[in-house]
């Protein structure tokens, strides 16, 4: 007995390294656990530090404190920034929702075939770089020879040059609205296409229209979905930097300058990089805890679908 335990114990400590589970596991995850500390931690404990210091060339980083965040609260382009992105997340969201889901709707009652045709050419508009989106945008917006206001040509109305007006703002809107209501529409279809199905025919035996279904059966069970395309949707509308970047400038003036293009130029134009860190420390809180009260509502709208 004692010689077979010893035999047993033998064969487990010398079995070599590749072989053991644990030290296995752990030789095929360190390597990328290294990496995402290496792209992902290490420039954001820098950013974080540099937020509370002056860069200077030559001297290097200096403590200054709380200097960098004063000086970012106490700016008007700050809190401009901030109204620009908020007003461009919430209004385009708003939209994509109605419109996805109104197409998520329609595609749901059509046949498979065509369903399918459909939703892979929805991918194609946020499959494309958002930076081509832009460039592309900014052609179809072109005040003398873009498509738009030769359109409108035919009908005896001349365009205003939108990148570069008061419409320059819904300009980009729209055209974040064409890149990503299909989004909303696929997920919001998967959503619908997993619904339970005798819900619908016990409702319909009741007597109930299809508003009423829609009303008191649809809408309630689609909330984490719902919840989940605004939350996904809400951080990539809070990095506004693309449009505004290709398409606008953040003009006229400031009129489109999101947060994103505010900490662009701070950083990148006026060399000012302590204030730059300090604002993309903002954004990252904000973003954190805007995320934490959706994902807190979403668990409260899936909690109550269970029950």
């Amino acid at each position: 007995m004692v010689s077979e335990q010893r035999a047993l114990t033998y064969s487990v400590t010398s079995q070599p390294w590749w072989k053991k589970t644990k030290t296995f596991s752990w030789g095929l995850t360190l390597p990328c656990l290294l990496f995402l500390l290496l792209v992902g931690l290490y420039p954001t404990i820098f950013v974080f530090a540099l937020s509370f210091s002056r860069y200077e060339p030559g001297a290097g980083m200096i403590f200054v404190g709380l200097e960098n965040y004063i000086r970012a609260f106490t700016s008007p382009r700050f809190w401009h920034g901030l109204y620009v992105t908020a007003w461009f997340a919430v209004l385009g969201i708003t939209i994509q929702l109605v419109f996805g889901f109104v197409m998520a709707l329609a595609l749901q009652r059509i046949g498979s075939t065509v369903r399918k045709l459909m939703t892979t050419l929805f991918l194609i508009p946020f499959m494309i770089t958002p930076a081509v989106v832009a460039t592309l945008w900014k052609l179809i917006y072109h005040p003398t020879f873009g498509p738009l206001n030769y359109t409108l040509s035919w009908f005896g109305i001349q365009g205003p040059q939108w990148a570069s007006s008061q419409w320059a703002l819904p300009a980009l809107v729209v055209a974040d609205i064409w890149q990503w209501t299909p989004f909303m529409t696929i997920l919001l279809l998967a959503g619908l296409q997993s619904l339970p199905q005798e819900v619908y025919e016990a409702a319909y035996v009741d007597g109930a229209t299809a508003w009423q279904v829609f009303r008191d059966h649809t809408l309630p069970m689609m909330k984490p979905y719902i919840f989940l395309a605004v939350f996904l949707r809400f951080i990539d509308a809070f990095k506004l930097f693309d449009l505004v970047f290709i398409v606008t400038r953040g003009g006229p003036g400031d009129l489109t300058e999101s947060i994103a293009y505010y900490t662009y130029v701070i950083g990148f134009k006026y060399f000012d990089l302590g204030l730059a860190g300090a604002l993309s420390v903002l954004q990252l809180v904000i973003i954190i805890i805007a995320g934490k009260m959706l994902l807190r509502q979403l668990s409260r709208v899936q909690e109550a679908a269970l029950a």
